[in-house]
């Protein structure tokens, strides 16, 4: 076999199980959201189950849009979507993944991982470090992540109201079900 021949085979061999989630498609119910703490015990949740998935097989793109994200309280989601975030300004965050840091498990196996990925949010990209699990169930690949996000960082006023103020760092998550066609 010539070194050209086994070049490609080895690319092929490499690329291969990448281009397998190129194509892949949501399926279910997505969910991101993020918690942040405050004082004396306070937690504050936000979710939403809008969630958007690109791949141009080199970077995975995960799109959350912000207009959705709920809290449980209406007054506090305005302020979040309004004052803090400015969702009309910036609606989305985004999550960019280098595949190179991903590691895919085989069928009925899961891996855990950790790297570095990119975050756009309030106009502003970072590094920020990130988590994730990803378990397979035949073509179906169910996959949690975290990323470390200190809102301070992306230029984003931390929140406080009544005196209570939420830390500026936060947990954002996304967990999502992708299936190869």
């Amino acid at each position: 076999m010539s070194s050209a021949h086994r070049r490609w085979v080895l690319c092929l061999a490499l690329v291969l199980p990448l281009l397998a989630l190129a194509e892949a498609k949501l399926s279910g119910t997505p969910t991101a959201g993020f918690t942040g703490r405050g004082p004396g015990g306070f937690t504050l949740e936000g979710t939403t189950h809008e969630l958007r998935l690109q791949d141009d097989g080199t970077i995975l793109r995960i799109t959350v849009p912000l207009g959705q994200l709920t809290t449980g309280i209406a007054l506090r989601d305005r302020h979040m979507r309004e004052k803090y975030l400015e969702v009309a300004k910036f609606p989305e965050l985004v999550l960019e993944v280098p595949w190179a840091t991903v590691k895919l498990p085989s069928d009925g196996q899961q891996l855990e991982g950790s790297g570095t990925g990119k975050v756009t949010l309030h106009g502003q990209t970072k590094d920020v470090p990130i988590r994730y699990a990803v378990q397979r169930a035949g073509s179906a690949y169910q996959v949690t992540g975290h990323a470390a996000i200190n809102l301070k960082d992306f230029g984003v006023e931390v929140p406080s109201y009544f005196g209570v103020t939420v830390q500026p760092d936060i947990d954002a998550r996304a967990t999502f079900t992708a299936d190869r066609p």
